[in-house]
């Protein structure tokens, strides 16, 4: 999983027991790992599949078709980046079962879990800004605007390894002895980033995506209503499938990553007290959630992707009836009595 509860067992072993120190050893057991790793082999395969190239579904509609392709140029590359965060604690995972790692103090255990540490951090904060680029993307291309592939990737890249950099180097500099601070040390300052600098990608998520995704609906109201010239209950239909699939891409991050949310609140408000049953349940839910939303995001962005199949068929049949009705009009002359999306059944 990743969460930066986690990643402070990349420190050195702290001199005075502490109970919430005691009850974070959960995440050395070796079913809490087993757990993980379970978890990160559905993800990595769920994933794997994204990437695996497809039967293309020719698209006569250019405009959609155009929309289809972006839509998954952008996905690929968030499935890319679910492998490499589930790889990452699949890995962690299967060097805890071995070697059993729990508070040592030698630097090739230290060295190797801060750098598993950094590349899941930073994967993960990857697929969050590819899931708002989705959403951006869709809603610009849904106006028909053009795409923004170089600046995609140097958001999508580029922030993440900031908030990397800042978050942990501020928990694991001058030294890796994050738990035995000095009286002069801020303890806030010296958590806290890696808190925000976590969560802040999260929460706009949360909150941006759901906003743009209704815009985008509003848009697609009118593709609709455009091409079929009509508002009856096939488009009604067409236009609740969209927001089905929307709502639950929404869904499909909260129910992910909202554990990790309520642990964090509880760490900062209760460290002193932390409710054991509370912060298992949630380690737990963590631990099978967050490597697993790479098998979300396979299964939901493909249903989407089905719905837009959907639409591309009928707006093609739409546009079959037009060519015929504008290029050959005698032929509406030779009709019998059975209807079709124009009120009559063509003779060829």
């Amino acid at each position: 999983m990743a969460d930066p509860s986690i990643q402070t067992f990349c420190c050195r072993r702290a001199l005075d027991y502490h109970p919430s120190y005691k009850l974070m050893n959960e995440f050395n057991t070796d079913r809490f790992n087993m757990v993980c790793l379970l978890s990160s082999i559905i993800g990595i395969t769920g994933a794997a599949y994204q990437i695996l190239p497809k039967l293309e579904l020719k698209v006569p509609n250019r405009f959609y078709c155009n929309i289809m392709q972006r839509g998954k140029y952008i996905i690929m590359w968030l499935a890319i980046a679910d492998v490499c965060a589930s790889s990452g604690i699949l890995l962690r995972s299967c060097l805890k079962l071995m070697h059993h790692f729990q508070w040592y103090d030698g630097q090739p255990y230290t060295f190797s879990c801060i750098f598993l540490a950094v590349w899941i951090q930073y994967f993960y904060i990857v697929t969050w800004f590819w899931t708002l680029l989705y959403a951006i993307d869709m809603w610009r291309a849904y106006q028909d605007k053009h795409s923004c592939r170089k600046l995609y990737h140097f958001v999508a890249w580029s922030i993440p390894a900031i908030f990397t950099f800042i978050g942990l180097s501020t928990l694991y500099r001058p030294n890796a002895n994050c738990h035995n601070l000095s009286p002069k040390d801020n303890v806030v300052m010296k958590f806290f980033p890696n808190y925000f600098f976590t969560f802040l990608p999260v929460i706009v998520v949360m909150v941006v995506n759901p906003v743009l995704y209704s815009l985008s609906t509003g848009y697609i109201y009118h593709i609709i209503t455009s091409y079929m010239a009509q508002y009856s209950t096939n488009e009604r239909k067409m236009l609740d499938l969209f927001k089905q699939r929307f709502a639950l891409i929404n869904l499909g991050f909260y129910l992910c990553w909202s554990p990790n949310l309520i642990n964090a609140v509880i760490v900062w408000t209760s460290w002193d007290n932390l409710p054991s049953g509370v912060m298992l349940t949630l380690w737990y839910l963590m631990a099978i959630l967050n490597p697993m939303q790479a098998f979300f995001n396979s299964f939901l962005y493909n249903l989407l992707e089905h719905t837009e199949q959907i639409c591309c068929r009928c707006f093609s049949t739409q546009n079959r009836v037009q060519e015929i009705v504008e290029f050959r009009p005698l032929l509406i002359a030779n009709v019998k009595g059975s209807a079709n999306s124009n009120g009559y059944e063509i003779i060829e």
